[in-house]
């Protein structure tokens, strides 16, 4: 009942804000060669499709800077001596436009248009593009960089709005479409099928449950749509693996189940609030499977205090099989599940202890990770951090403090410090532990361990 209400509330809610997504979840279509091998033309679908995928082009004012030790380099006496002067090395940072393409999907009639969040991000100026040729200067409504998502809005009315499929649906081998605008060329359909799904260990993003697809997808392609066989959204175009920088045949889409849960969050609320049950867990391996007595599910290794898990009676030792009758058999899929059924939200989970298989249910709370702009302690001045699973995270980074020029990037993960104070390395796991391990610090009095995309380096402060 209380599950019922909450929907009806929600669906109320978006009524009133004139937003409706279409949805349609009826099967997919499956078509099958005939005996000459022969399929049907895609001109009916890509004709329904291409009037719901736009162009979008950015512009963004980024600064450069010369590092400092190259600065003084290039002014050393002793080069000008016998080389010359090398011209003026600017000090200040320089400011230079940048622009950008890629595509996005039409959600509603009055103008809510999903994409990704890196075809928008630190974007000064959006432009859309739509079928007919028209052109729209673009609000930011919110984005979700840990999914890789963002909503933004045009000023029309009676557009042509995708209908979303069941993503929950898909299955390895369906044929799919790719509709975007890669390299800046509008309205370009590729074809192939769905290679792999639940892909959520590729490293792009904190939450991740792609979808894999041989249906060629290049640059500008992000933020478009791939489609089924009836012309609905099962994903959004996200991200290829090549080593050109163009299609190899592997690229990833974001499914429209979880676009969904973002979008009507970012445009209902602002911001994404997801479910979190408060476990720390692991895979089941061969090990495990001979220790346990079970081959698949979740293990859970440890239990938070006063967490969702803790309140529902969830011990160590538990392993989680299945989410509201739904199999689970990694710990990333669990992630995912739990995250996107959002705060407050009942879920049964279907777990195996001491050889039973018993029935659990869980309210989840929100998940809420601390965020600070760190500006009193001088060798952080400049940069944001947020802790995540006691780990502490770079959102993001002034190009002009000291932090950018030792090269700190948005996403590096800082594990160890080592100072003249503590002469050894010591392991961080809050942003208040960071603070006082550097405050009072000069430049050049601490080593920092930082991981960027699984590899560890050093960086001097």
């Amino acid at each position: 009942m209380k599950k019922l209400a909450l929907a009806t509330a929600l669906s109320a809610f978006l009524f009133a804000a004139n937003i409706h997504l279409n949805v349609d979840k009826t099967p997919i279509k499956r078509v099958a060669p005939n005996q000459n091998g022969l399929v049907m033309s895609f001109a009916p679908i890509v004709q329904k499709v291409i009037p719901s995928v736009v162009n979008i082009s950015t512009e963004k004012v980024v600064e450069t800077r010369i590092p400092e030790q190259f600065r003084r380099f290039f002014e050393d006496p002793f080069l000008r001596r016998f080389f010359g002067p090398f011209g003026n090395i600017p000090n200040q940072p320089q400011k230079r436009k940048e622009f950008a393409l890629g595509s996005g999907v039409i959600i509603s009639k009055n103008g809510y248009i999903v994409t990704n969040y890196h075809v928008i991000s630190g974007a000064t100026k959006i432009i859309v593009k739509t079928h007919d040729g028209k052109k729209y200067k673009a609000k930011l409504i919110g984005s979700d960089p840990k999914t890789d998502l963002a909503v933004i809005k045009i000023d029309a009315k009676n557009l042509h709005p995708i209908t979303f499929a069941d993503s929950s649906k898909v299955k390895v081998g369906d044929m799919v479409l790719a509709i975007g605008n890669p390299f800046g060329l509008s309205e370009s359909v590729t074809h192939g099928i769905v290679s792999a799904l639940n892909r959520n260990s590729i490293g792009l993003n904190a939450y991740e449950n792609y979808i894999q697809t041989d249906a060629a997808i290049n640059p500008g392609n992000s933020g478009g749509a791939l489609v089924d066989l009836k012309g609905r959204l099962i994903g959004i175009n996200s991200a290829i693996i090549s080593r050109s920088g163009g299609n190899n045949g592997i690229g990833f889409a974001i499914p429209s189940n979880m676009v969904k849960f973002v979008a009507v969050s970012l445009i209902t609320k602002g911001k994404v609030v997801r479910g979190y049950l408060g476990v720390l867990i692991s895979n089941i391996d061969s090990s495990k499977a001979k220790l346990y007595g079970i081959g698949y599910g979740v293990l859970i290794n440890k239990v938070e205090p006063n967490s969702a898990a803790a309140k529902a009676g969830l011990k160590p030792g538990d392993i989680i099989v299945a989410v509201d009758g739904e199999k689970v058999t990694n710990a990333g899929e669990l992630r995912n599940k739990i995250a996107f059924k959002g705060a407050g939200t009942k879920v049964k989970l279907r777990v195996y202890r001491n050889g039973k298989f018993i029935t659990i249910e869980a309210t989840l709370k929100a998940l809420k990770t601390k965020q600070e702009t760190i500006q009193n302690v001088k060798l952080l001045k400049g940069l944001t951090l947020k802790e995540e699973k006691n780990s502490v995270v770079i959102e993001k980074v002034d190009p002009n403090s000291y932090a950018a020029m030792m090269g700190l990037q948005k996403g590096d993960k800082i594990v160890r410090v080592k100072t003249i104070k503590t002469g050894k390395w010591v392991k961080v796991t809050s942003i208040d532990e960071l603070k006082n391990l550097l405050k009072g610090l000069d430049r050049g009095d601490a080593l920092i361990e930082v991981e960027r995309k699984n590899q560890l380096f050093i960086v001097q402060l």
